[in-house]
């Protein structure tokens, strides 16, 4: 045999790239028991294992939602805040606009339950709700197109570290689905960190994004005066805070 060996350089250079297959599972949305205003929306898993099943065709797992499902007295003005924590700036949004139903959201089960244990303290399970679990597929696979007014994003993990930037939920995938489900016209998008670096990268984002237009860089106050828990500290602490407000122009 006088077939000369590769280097493993060679065969990094030579070799087809392996395309990478993200799998799609089943996701349910059900309402919580203790906390009516919560609503999980989390894995389908094999019965009596942490499992999650997959979709036998690898499709993702599709189910437009009517928005009286979970706000069954909305007038058709509906926000979403993406990130709730504990539900401060949700709390106090909600109380100062009874008239628009806004949907908190928070990965997080134990800052969801204290967000939601919130609103019922406030009596305002009728005007928000929360949200348990990705976002970004409850919008891509149950928000329906054209359905939403506005959009909140404070304070979100910068996951600061390299290695999980690809955790970060502000990219080009998330911003196609927030501007798919917003209605036509000229709608918002409300956008704060403490992180500079963060802020950076999303700024890029929205600059390259074809129906962003950031209308206000850095300097915008607190919305409706409203300031996070996060952003009291922060600002106690003498971090500089950044705030932006993004607009998304979408054609009728």
């Amino acid at each position: 045999m006088n077939e000369e060996l590769q280097t493993p350089e060679q065969i990094t250079e030579t070799s087809p790239k392996k395309e990478v297959v993200v799998p799609e599972f089943f996701r349910d949305l059900n309402r919580d028991k203790e906390y009516p205003c919560m609503w999980h929306f989390v894995h389908r898993h094999i019965p009596g294992t942490r499992k999650p099943i997959q979709t036998p065709d690898n499709q993702p797992d599709k189910h437009p939602l009517d928005w009286k499902e979970i706000f069954p007295n909305h007038q058709g003005h509906i926000e979403i805040e993406i990130g709730s924590g504990k539900g401060g700036f949700l709390v106090e949004y909600g109380k100062k606009h009874p008239e628009i139903f806004i949907l908190g959201s928070e990965w997080d089960l134990t800052w969801a339950r204290y967000a939601a244990s919130r609103e019922m303290r406030n009596h305002l399970d009728e005007n928000t709700a929360m949200l348990r679990g990705d976002v970004f597929y409850f919008l891509r696979d149950r928000v329906q197109s054209n359905t939403v007014d506005a959009f909140h994003m404070y304070f979100p993990d910068p996951w600061p570290k390299e290695r999980h930037h690809k955790n970060r939920l502000l990219r080009d995938e998330f911003l196609t689905e927030v501007a798919r489900v917003l209605k036509p016209g000229k709608r918002l998008f409300y956008w704060g960190t403490d992180h500079k670096e963060y802020n950076e990268v999303a700024l890029e984002t929205f600059d390259r994004f074809p129906s962003a237009k950031v209308i206000v860089r850095n300097t915008a106050s607190p919305t409706e005066g409203i300031m996070t828990n996060f952003e009291k500290k922060y600002r106690e602490e003498g971090r500089p805070i950044y705030r932006s407000i993004i607009e998304f122009d979408k054609a009728e």
